[in-house]
Order: C-alpha cells, then sequence, then structure tokens
C-alpha cells in the first residue's frame, strides 16, 4: 500500500535491532576466525605484523564497525557496507593463508551463508565482488602461494568456527523466522478483523459461512444465519453525528460477543448491518437468541441522547434447507428485507 510507510521510531528500531544482531555476530566470527588464521600464518612464518593486523582485525574492526553504522544516518545501509568490507577482509587473509583448504573454505563458507541470511542475493553478490577485489590482488602480490598441507593444531582451531558460527547463525535465523511467522499470523488477523467493533469482517464471515455450510450438509452441525440491521440508522448519524453512530454499532457488536455462544460467530456484514453465524441451533433456540438480542440491544443508550433507543431488525435461515451459500444468504437477506417491509423492529424466521 503505497500510502502506509512506517514513521521514524520503527525505522530506527529496526535498524537498532539489526545492526546489533550483525554487532554480536561479528564479533563471534572474527573471535574464531584469529586462532585458526593465527595458526596457518604462524606454520607460514609470515610475521608479527600480520599477526598484529589480525589482532586489529578480530578485535577491534568489530567496534568500529559498530561505531560507524551507530553514529550514521543510515545506520542499515551502513551496516551492509560493514558486511561487505567483512568479506574484503576475508579475501585478504584467504589470500595470505595460501588457500590453506580447511580454514579458507569454511570462512568462505561462513561469509557467504552470513551474508545471504543478512541481505538475500544482492548483499551475497556485493560480498563475492569484495572477496575477490580483495583476494587477488593480496594474493598475486604474495607471490600466488597454494598450501595444500595443514596441521592438526589448525585443524582443531577451526573446528569451533565450522560448528559454533553455523549453529548460532541457525538459531539467529530461526528466531527470525519464529518472527516472522507470528507477525503474518498478527497480519492475517488484523485483516480478518474489524477494527472498530473487533469482530470478524466481510471476509472472514464469508470464510465461516462457507465451512459451516459444508459442515451443515454433512451432517455434524445445524447451522442458522442471522442478520441485524440498525433500524433508521441513517438519522441516529444525522442527529446525533457518526462518533454516535460508531459508538452504537460498537456497543451492539459488544453485546454480541457477549452473548452469541462461544463457538458462534459475530461478525460486520456490511455498513449498520452485522451477522450472526449460529451452530448446532434449531428453531426455538434461534428464536429466543435473537429476542434476546434484540431486548437487550434495545436497553443500549448513547452518551449525548439518555432517552434514545435503538430497534433492530432481525432476518434469520437455516442452512439446512438451502441448495448453495448464496441461497442461504440470500433467504436470511429476504427474511431481513421482510421485517423492513412490514415496519422494521422485528424478527422473521424464513420459510420456503
Amino acid at each position: 500500500m503505497h500510502y502506509y510507510s512506517p514513521d521514524d521510531t520503527q525505522l530506527k528500531q529496526r535498524s537498532v535491532r539489526f545492526i546489533r544482531r550483525m554487532f554480536a555476530m561479528r564479533q563471534l566470527g572474527t573471535f574464531l576466525c584469529f586462532f585458526p588464521f593465527l595458526s596457518v600464518l604462524t606454520e607460514l612464518d609470515r610475521g608479527l605484523w600480520l599477526a598484529i593486523l589480525l589482532a586489529i582485525n578480530a578485535f577491534i574492526w568489530p567496534v568500529i564497525a559498530w561505531i560507524l553504522a551507530h553514529s550514521s544516518r543510515d545506520p542499515t545501509n551502513t551496516e551492509r557496507r560493514n558486511l561487505t568490507v567483512d568479506a574484503a577482509f576475508g579475501g585478504v587473509w584467504v589470500a595470505l593463508m595460501g588457500l590453506s583448504p580447511v580454514p579458507s573454505f569454511i570462512i568462505m563458507a561462513v561469509l557467504a551463508s552470513d551474508r545471504y541470511a543478512a541481505g538475500g542475493w544482492p548483499q551475497l553478490k556485493s560480498a563475492i565482488a569484495a572477496f575477490l577485489l580483495a583476494f587477488i590482488p593480496v594474493w598475486s602480490v604474495a607471490g600466488m602461494p597454494l598450501v595444500s598441507t595443514f596441521s592438526t593444531r589448525t585443524v582443531w582451531l577451526t573446528l569451533p568456527l565450522a560448528t559454533c558460527y553455523m549453529l548460532v547463525l541457525s538459531a539467529v535465523s530461526y528466531q527470525l523466522t519464529l518472527t516472522l511467522r507470528r507477525k503474518n499470523r498478527e497480519l492475517e488477523r488484523i485483516s480478518l478483523m474489524d477494527p472498530s467493533l473487533k469482530i470478524p469482517n466481510r471476509r472472514l464471515f464469508d470464510r465461516r459461512l462457507e465451512s459451516e455450510y459444508l459442515r451443515t450438509q454433512r451432517g455434524d452441525s445445524h447451522a442458522w444465519l442471522m442478520l441485524l440491521d440498525v433500524d433508521n440508522f441513517k438519522q441516529v448519524n444525522d442527529r446525533f453525528g457518526h462518533e454516535a453512530g460508531d459508538y452504537l454499532l460498537a456497543e451492539i457488536s459488544r453485546l454480541l460477543r457477549n452473548e452469541v455462544g462461544t463457538r458462534d460467530i459475530p461478525a460486520r456484514f456490511g455498513g449498520d448491518e452485522l451477522g450472526v453465524i449460529v451452530r448446532d441451533a434449531d428453531h426455538n433456540s434461534i428464536v429466543i437468541l435473537a429476542a434476546t438480542l434484540k431486548e437487550k440491544i434495545a436497553q443500549i443508550r448513547l452518551p449525548a441522547a439518555p432517552d434514545f433507543q435503538c430497534s433492530v431488525s432481525v432476518g434469520i435461515a437455516p442452512a439446512g434447507t438451502a441448495d448453495s451459500i448464496h441461497q442461504w444468504l440470500r433467504n436470511a437477506d429476504q427474511a431481513l428485507y421482510n421485517v423492513k417491509r412490514t415496519g422494521r423492529d422485528g424478527i422473521h424466521l424464513w420459510n420456503p
């Protein structure tokens, strides 16, 4: 929807959560990479200065990346650039290790999976480009070394990176998936509910109408459809204002939620019409329920007009006598029309 966009506070909260998550993962990743990388560089006798640079990359760079992202006007994009820089650092160290198989291929797998989890293919593509742009010149300057052997120490030091980091990444991804599922369920719930009346809207009502009709046809239920129309609702809006009309509908919907059965389904049918799908009722019980609702609705008073008395017209139709869902709905609508035609403020039970 083009007219909906999150406000600045929501966007900032998302960015903070993102950079916080990336900071934790970067700290863990650089810490676990430090020891196997140092092992290979020591075996290759690369010198103390490279060990110092590796320590800076492992323990100081994560803090610098956090500060850069946190102080940026666009933290999310800054953090994505930091992820690309991570890949470039990875290319440098893989080149200096001479593609030593155990740490090199594992760090490449970690970089690829982490970048893809953080930003999908666009993030992975930029990471691959940064990795190669750093790897190729450094590897060339270093004399294109190829180290095919590795020590037992390097293998043991690489195992935490190959196991712990991947497990943490999987756990983080799973938690994000759970959060997304909860958000989707909440969005679906919102899309199926009338926000002002706190009852199902027409979309959910039609779904339940279909399921109850099919249950009745199978003999698993005896469903009835009750349509309620507020009499002279337009006059309420004209005399007392739309806020009074909204208040009246909200009070009626609250009454429906409290009075119908726990398995019955009240909903906003449209405009000032409300509907109730009543499960497992008979001729007498459905009429008694309609009369009870009608009586209690008549007791509702408007705050601005204590002498106001509301009335409703009620049309009822059983699902068992209808040949289709549409006919069931038409029968209830016809019953409601019969009440309106004879003066409103009444109950009509549809008969063939």
